[in-house]
Order: C-alpha cells, then structure tokens, then sequence
C-alpha cells in the first residue's frame, strides 16, 4: 500500500468513524477526538490492519452497551447520560494497545509476532472488561471476587456467572477476529492472547476490589494497567511459544 495513501486513511478513517460514533451518542465531544487520536496513531503505527483490529474494540463495546440499556439506566450502572463515553474511557482502554503498536513500529522485526499477541492481548482485556460489565449486570447473583461473598450488581470486583462466560466469549472471540484481521491466517496464538485478555479481566475486578474500592485508583486508571498487565503477559508468552 502506498505510503502516501495510507498515512491519509489513517487519519480519514478514524476521523469519519469517531465523527459517525459523537453523533450517534456513543462518545462525548473530547471521548471522540481522544478515540480519533489513538485510532490514527495506531494505524500509522501499526499499519491498515492493526487499525481494523482496533477498530473492533469500540464496536464491540457499543453493541455491548445497548444491550438492556434501559434497565441499566433505571438501575443506574449504565455510562454517562445515553451510554457514551468519555475521553477518560477511551485513553483508559486504549492506551496500551497505542504503547503496543509504538513497539511494534520502533522494535526488530524478530518481535513483530510476539508484540502482535500482546497488542491484541491488550485489546481482549478491555473487550471482555467492557462486556462483563455491561452485560454481567444483568446476573444479580453476583460475588466479591476476593472473598466470594454475595454483593451488589455493578460494584467494583464484583464477579457473576454471566459476566464471566460473556467476558470469557469476547475475549476469544475478538482475540480470533483480530488475529484473523493483522495475520490472515488461524494460529493458537490467537488463544494465547484471548487468554491473556481474560486474565487481565479477571485482575480488572482484584484491583477494582482491593484498590479501586479504597479510591487510591480510578477505574480509567484500572483499565489501563490491567489491559497493559494482558498485553505484557501475552507479549511474554508468545515469545516462550
């Protein structure tokens, strides 16, 4: 791909679609130029079809957002007023698939694969957060994931039968989907970072629980360093592959 054209549909891309995702509520006006900046530096980094694989991470946490929206609403767990997110959601889940594609762009070719896995790791960790979380809601029977202890839906390391088989299936799937997009071909690998996305999910709600509970983290803050910890663990595992 011409290097002219390309570098222009980095930024044309990102630029309609984040444009398209403001109108339709899905982000606030600095949510949407935050999506923007982080989508074009990742295709300029990364190329056409880490943009695409990128790309997937919001569409699937708009579909997950509308679904039961109302009930969310009437309960008071959903995202902002109509479910869009702030600049704060998208530099939250976005960030280390952004550091990912840095290293992609600036590291020798021998780590290309393994900074692949960790790049889509990253993108599995927040896929299966964002799913749990809007989709797990729904599951009432719901515990503490340190002590097991029944609590209330919505809170900070709370853990349900619903939200961890959907995390779970998002994180697979979104891990085979972007594997399929960047590499065009099937390899185990691709489990390799749906795992490491479920791992990072899982350490989402340990530090929702003991840290961000207590306030000494904010759930942005979370986002980021448990889809950084999937993104290193895949990275690493994929070398020892």
């Amino acid at each position: 791909m011409d290097a002219l054209w390309w570098n222009t549909a980095a930024v044309l891309i990102p630029l309609v679609l984040t444009a398209g995702a403001y109108l339709f509520h899905f982000v606030t006006v600095k949510g949407a130029v935050s999506a923007f900046l982080f989508a074009a530096f990742i295709g300029l980094a990364g190329g056409f079809w880490w943009l695409i694989a990128f790309l997937a991470l919001p569409t699937a946490g708009f579909a997950a957002t509308k679904v039961g929206f109302s009930e969310k609403k009437q309960e008071g767990v959903q995202e902002g007023k109509k479910g869009e997110r702030s600049w704060r959601n998208i530099a939250g889940v976005s960030l280390a698939p952004a550091i990912a594609a840095a290293c992609f762009y600036l590291a020798p070719a021998q780590y290309s694969t393994a900074l692949t896995v960790g790049f889509i790791s990253a993108l599995a960790v927040s896929t299966a957060d964002t799913v749990a979380s809007e989709i797990g809601v729904a599951d009432h029977r719901v515990w503490m994931i340190t002590n097991f202890k029944r609590t209330t839906p919505g809170i900070n390391g709370g853990i349900s039968v619903v939200g961890l088989l959907s995390s779970l299936i998002a994180a697979l799937t979104i891990a085979f989907i972007d594997w399929i997009f960047i590499c065009h071909h099937v390899s185990a690998l691709f489990l390799i970072a749906g795992l490491a996305g479920m791992a990072g999910n899982l350490l989402d709600s340990v530090v929702g629980a003991t840290v961000e509970n207590k306030g000494r983290i904010s759930k942005y803050g979370n986002n980021f360093v448990t889809a950084f910890a999937g993104s290193v663990l895949g990275f690493i595992v994929a070398l020892l592959f």
